[in-house]
């Protein structure tokens, strides 16, 4: 069949990577990484939406880790002479000062040093955030996906209801999903330009390209596939570029049998009616969606969460042929006298058949298709032998959730065709997946488009929008100020910035 991923379209560039491995959950993806920087012998360059120089970075073992991000890093250079680190994360509103690093909340270089270049990027459009994770490792290596060096995010695959490692007492964070992708070749050459460009425009210099002549590829972590070609799409406000949106609804309208989907939010429109249509076809696909059971948090409520299950909502009135699972990951035994026992679904995932696979930054959110920066990536199936590695990836994630080998998943597809079906096959063990409830309870206090910005936020913009909608909620005009006042301390620090 012909391919659907074309550069300009859906896509920036399609490029070959030597290796491709994916790192199911942070455990993975920090152990990895933190072994690629161990070797790494002139670069290090990362950006991301969070960063927090107090975290660890450790597989199973934290006695192996790290200790504090900052101290190790710092220690890292102080061993090599030779080596640079580029560190650029967002430049976040003070909104989010109560979950961050504090020495980020109040403008302070955490790493003091003058071989680790830091800096908080704060270009981008009123209203917006820099979404990407993106590392790089001598220029050779890179990862990708939706994982950030921060607090809250480690955790194996087990999703153990009780693990210290997950910190203890009232700092400890709940069973966390998520999915990071490790690539080498031409593929990680090309992510670090997209990196080397968002410094560019932050700092107005440049990172050194360097050739080491080294291999950072962690020989501890072996690759799913091999020689293959990877999609690396984005959307980039500043440029107009919206290649992730257009990659979502192409492969929601290609997909034939099954479509696996894993996002942290369900908030788009335009997602929701792509997924419509193809319920509405009589030979569409399966279509699967793992989503967290909720996003905490009393804003989050009434805002995100009212407006996802206005989307399962529709989505489900849709599903007239019982093609549709809604669901979330549970483990029991995490909180005894607590009925949420869920795992946190943060991972960005879309599979197609055994035919694509994408993994990336991007949740299923207007503001992750036009608004924020993403970087998503696409293996698109050229040969039995990568459609063979493409379905053990799936089937490796939905065994995660099923409490069942890659294996057992593959032998029960093969028998009975049916994603739905072995999921509702296993909704009395432990480890499952649960139907996701309709309604979370809460009532939507702000319209979309400010919950969920299809474009920058700007005061005028934010004012008119309120004001459509304040005749519903006595909240709207205290937020309306909240929001339009963020937007402009926003636009203030920034120009005082430069």
């Amino acid at each position: 069949m012909p391919g659907i991923l074309r550069p300009g379209r859906n896509c920036w560039r399609v490029v070959k990577a030597n290796h491709l491995a994916l790192l199911i959950d942070a455990s993975n993806y920090y152990g990895a990484l933190l072994k690629a920087m161990k070797r790494a012998s002139r670069s290090f360059a990362l950006i991301g939406w969070d960063l927090d120089t107090r975290m660890e970075l450790f597989d199973t073992d934290p006695d192996e880790g790290t200790g504090p991000l900052g101290e190790f890093m710092r220690q890292l250079a102080a061993d090599r002479p030779n080596l640079h680190s580029f560190i650029l994360p967002w430049s976040f509103p003070i909104l989010f000062a109560n979950v961050r690093d504090p020495k980020l909340v109040f403008g302070r270089d955490p790493f003091q040093h003058p071989r680790i270049h830091f800096k908080m990027d704060g270009v981008h459009p009123p209203g917006g955030s820099h979404h990407q994770k993106i590392a790089i490792v001598d220029g050779t290596l890179a990862f990708a996906g939706g994982i950030d060096l921060a607090g809250g995010r480690w955790d194996t695959p087990e999703h153990l209801a009780k693990d210290l490692r997950r910190g203890k007492g009232p700092g400890a964070h709940p069973p966390t999903h998520d999915v990071q992708a490790m690539l080498d070749g031409d593929a990680a050459t090309a992510l670090a330009e997209i990196v080397n460009e968002r410094w560019r425009r932050a700092t107005g210099g440049v990172i050194p390209q360097t050739d080491s002549g080294s291999d950072p590829w962690p020989a501890e972590t072996a690759a799913d596939l091999t020689d293959v070609d990877v999609a690396i799409s984005r959307t980039d406000p500043l440029i107009s570029c919206r290649e992730v949106e257009q990659l979502h609804l192409d492969l929601i309208a290609d997909a034939r049998e099954f479509l696996y989907i894993e996002n942290q939010y369900l908030t788009s429109t335009l997602i929701v009616d792509a997924l419509i249509r193809r319920l509405q076809q009589v030979d569409g696909p399966e279509i699967v969606m793992v989503l967290p059971l909720n996003n905490h948090g009393w804003l989050e409520d009434h805002t995100v969460e009212a407006l996802r299950f206005h989307q399962v909502r529709r989505l489900r009135r849709a599903d007239r042929d019982r093609r549709l699972r809604i669901c979330y990951p549970t483990v029991r035994g995490l909180r005894p006298d607590d009925e949420d026992q869920s795992i946190v679904v943060h991972s960005k995932i879309l599979v197609s058949d055994d035919r694509f696979f994408r993994v990336g930054s991007s949740n299923l959110s207007d503001r992750s298709m036009r608004l924020d920066t993403e970087c998503d990536l696409t293996i698109e199936a050229a040969n039995p032998e990568q459609q063979a590695a493409i379905a053990r990836l799936r089937n490796r994630l939905v065994g995660e959730h099923l409490g069942l080998s890659e294996e057992t998943v593959r032998d029960r597809l093969a028998r009975d065709h049916s994603l739905i079906r072995l999921i509702d096959s296993c909704s009395e063990q432990s480890r499952c997946l649960q139907k996701l409830p309709s309604d979370g309870g809460a009532t939507q206090i702000l319209s979309t488009a400010i919950i969920d910005p299809p474009e920058p936020l700007t005061p005028g913009f934010v004012i008119r929008t309120l004001a459509a909608s304040a005749a519903r909620s006595r909240w709207c005009w205290l937020l309306a100020g909240v929001v339009v006042g963020a937007v402009l301390g926003k636009l203030t620090a920034t120009r005082l910035r430069r």
